[in-house]
């Protein structure tokens, strides 16, 4: 029942931020991003890899002319070698920096969060990344672009499971698609 109520506040608070941002007239854009991760590191102390697949969507609000802050959703799936599967559903908070006013070019990017347990498949934990992105405009509306970094994640079990918590460090690269 709390694990119910602490993701309906997060949830209800992703709703009246991005309420609060549109009725504010600001610039808002949006970026979804599809991508892989590699393995770099993780905790275990053995050679166990996890590489992964990741999607992320989330809006921005230009809060100046090259600063932007925002909140994401997406989803983390990250398969060892031997074959475990570990799905994470992470809600960041996101700040940005872009080299241009327009919105192309290089983008510098941090974020850092929780992936929440809504669905038993759903492994918990600490989020957290850097990355570097270039992006080209389409038109108007739109930009393409190739990104790259860090992403660090928690996979966190109760202490009464039969399985160790643990991190994992990867590499991030991926398509981005903005919609500004």
């Amino acid at each position: 029942m709390k694990s119910f109520v602490i993701n309906s506040l997060i949830l209800i608070l992703i709703c009246f931020t991005a309420i609060k941002t549109y009725s504010q007239g600001r610039k808002v854009i949006n970026h979804t991003e599809i991508g892989g991760l590699i393995h770099q590191s993780n905790t275990l102390g053995n050679n166990t890899e996890f590489n992964g697949f990741r999607t992320r969507t989330g809006i921005t609000r230009i809060i100046k002319e090259n600063y932007g802050l925002g909140i994401a959703l997406g989803t983390d799936n990250y398969k060892r070698n031997n074959g475990a599967s570990y799905n994470t559903l992470p809600i960041t908070i996101n700040a940005a920096y872009f080299f241009n006013p327009d919105l192309s070019g290089f983008k510098a990017d941090i974020y850092g969060g929780y992936s929440v347990k809504i669905f038993n498949n759903l492994n918990r934990g600490l989020t957290a990344g850097v990355g570097l992105s270039y992006s080209v405009p389409v038109n108007k509306g739109l930009n393409l672009g190739l990104q790259t970094g860090y992403n660090y994640q928690e996979i966190d079990f109760p202490s009464n499971f039969f399985q160790e918590s643990f991190t994992i460090g990867s590499y991030r690269i991926g398509l981005g698609i903005t919609f500004k």
